[in-house]
């Protein structure tokens, strides 16, 4: 059976509205346009490589509001990452396509899907949507459409399967040193996200 992906033709999802990087939800609500114009499309090299057509990704980032640590993880360097533009990179973001079987609130049910696909944790949390990302600077972000999510533990999160090489529980100040470091590849959303997921943690309460 061939896999399919939930996706937006490009024009309807951002109208006369482009934008490029990090787009918070309450500056547009592009939420509706993505439940009501959505299709699906099989997965392969023509999907790949079709801009027109906007995969729709959940981005959860998994944060512990208690320590305000973020979950981070290097994605494995060989056949055990399947999307070969994404291995040996660090990122922050849980995510992945949205199948048809996803097709009651899809957005919603994908992220749940990832998150207990990709990660272990002891209760899952459901996400909470802050935004949105769109960067048209490489072959991957061309193609994609990031829906960013942020979900709160304070319980233990150990990486899912082999598609994570590494993963820890990460301070402000922990991550930026990830960051800063050229020896490690971050992936680009997750940079684009961070600001902020940064100022939503140095928001919370002691």
């Amino acid at each position: 059976m061939v896999k399919e992906a939930l996706v937006v033709q490009r024009k309807k999802l951002f109208g006369d509205n482009y934008f490029k990087g990090f787009l918070p939800i309450e500056q547009r609500d592009l939420i509706k346009i993505i439940l009501t114009n959505h299709t699906y499309h099989p997965r392969g090299d023509e999907l790949e490589n079709n801009p027109d057509l906007q995969q729709i990704i959940p981005y959860v980032w998994i944060i512990n509001p208690k320590t305000k640590q973020v979950f981070a993880y290097k994605r494995a360097e060989d056949k055990n990452y399947t999307e070969k533009r994404l291995r040996n990179k660090w990122s922050c973001g849980i995510g992945g396509h949205i199948d048809r079987e996803d097709s009651h609130d899809p957005i919603m049910k994908a992220m749940m899907r990832e998150l207990k696909e990709e990660v272990k944790i002891i209760e899952y949390p459901k996400p909470k949507i802050v935004g949105y990302i769109n960067d048209d600077e490489n072959d991957v972000g061309k193609v994609h459409f990031g829906v960013v999510a942020i979900a709160e533990t304070t319980h233990p999160v150990e990486k899912g399967d082999e598609e994570m090489a590494e993963c820890r529980m990460c301070s402000i100040n922990e991550i930026e040193s990830l960051f800063a470091d050229q020896n490690n590849d971050v992936e680009e959303w997750t940079r684009l996200s961070w600001p902020f997921v940064k100022n939503y943690l140095e928001s919370l309460s002691q």
